[in-house]
């Protein structure tokens, strides 16, 4: 018996209303998470746009101390590498305490790195004599700096600095004379000491030497080419004399304002009775002539490398 026609129709049309109402469900659907999708795109974007401008801000940061403290590219990476050498010569004197086993309670304040400077062969004292080695390439670069942004700096601000800096410029060299504490210990194989003294040496002179670049580039812009040879030649012998007056005569660049007269009463007895000191004179005789040969190879080798 066929179904009546007034039954089929009322059943198609719910189809089709059941039909529509799945596609606008399944469309509602799909445009959600198109919507959602996009949103968390647009999350991505935004995070990704944030990190963009972190770093963005850093690298100009960056590129801001660069800028105003450094001269050049040049000057700001011989600074890097100097730093990152320094860092290394700390960490072979941290290990050797380390595998010398030092009892680091015994080191309750500033004063006991002191006290224990060169006590159980840790060599504290190397990275105190380092320090001092780089207190003059300071003062070379805040001379460099303050004659960028003043260039009228007065004569005053400039002998001080210049000044200033001849008086530390000794204690960059002085780090040679530790070589005289290298000896053959149980506590740790020789060879490490041996690289260990040697990195420090190399270190404190690089900073020595690059602080008198610094300084003889600045007498190049005020005097002539000549004339800045001889006074960066003498203030290699004068830092040399000061090595053995640091060394033998245990001065410090500090008692030059303690106790000036009976230093400078001291040096012109030796200058007046050399041969009687000639042993340890001939110290600073030897040393200034080190460091001459040395820093005209490395300026020689600066320039080979700038053609």
């Amino acid at each position: 018996m066929p179904i009546p026609q007034k039954v089929i129709e009322p059943i198609a049309e719910k189809k089709i209303l059941f039909k529509a109402s799945i596609n606008k469900i399944r469309n509602y659907l799909f445009t959600r998470l198109l919507r959602l999708r996009e949103g968390f795109s647009l999350i991505t974007r935004v995070k990704q746009g944030g990190l963009l401008l972190a770093k963005f801000k850093n690298t100009m940061y960056l590129t801001h101390i660069q800028t105003s403290i450094f001269r050049d590219d040049r000057q700001f990476k011989l600074f890097l590498f100097l730093s990152l050498s320094s860092i290394f010569d700390c960490l072979l004197v941290f290990y050797r305490t380390y595998h010398a086993e030092f009892d680091w309670q015994l080191i309750q304040s500033f004063s006991d790195f002191k006290l224990y400077r060169g006590a159980y062969g840790t060599f504290f004292f190397l990275i105190w004599n380092l320090f001092l080695a780089w207190v003059p390439y300071w003062l070379a670069m805040a001379l460099d700096l303050a004659t960028r942004l003043k260039p009228q700096l007065s004569r005053w601000s400039i002998a001080f600095l210049l000044g200033s800096w001849l008086l530390f410029f000794p204690n960059a060299p002085y780090i040679v004379t530790d070589l005289l504490h290298l000896k053959e210990r149980t506590s740790m194989p020789h060879w490490y000491d041996v690289l260990l003294f040697t990195s420090f040496v190399w270190t404190g002179l690089l900073v020595g030497f690059s602080s008198l670049f610094e300084i003889q580039r600045f007498l190049k812009s005020r005097f002539s080419n000549t004339f800045s040879w001889f006074l960066t030649t003498l203030a290699i012998f004068l830092s040399a004399f000061g090595v053995y007056m640091g060394r033998f005569q245990r001065w410090n660049s500090w008692d030059i304002i303690r106790n000036p007269f009976t230093l400078i009463r001291q040096q012109i007895h030796i200058l007046m009775n050399p041969m009687d000191n000639l042993g340890t004179l001939g110290v600073a005789v030897v040393l200034s002539g080190f460091m001459l040969t040395g820093y005209l190879t490395l300026n020689a080798l600066r320039e080979t490398v700038n053609e």
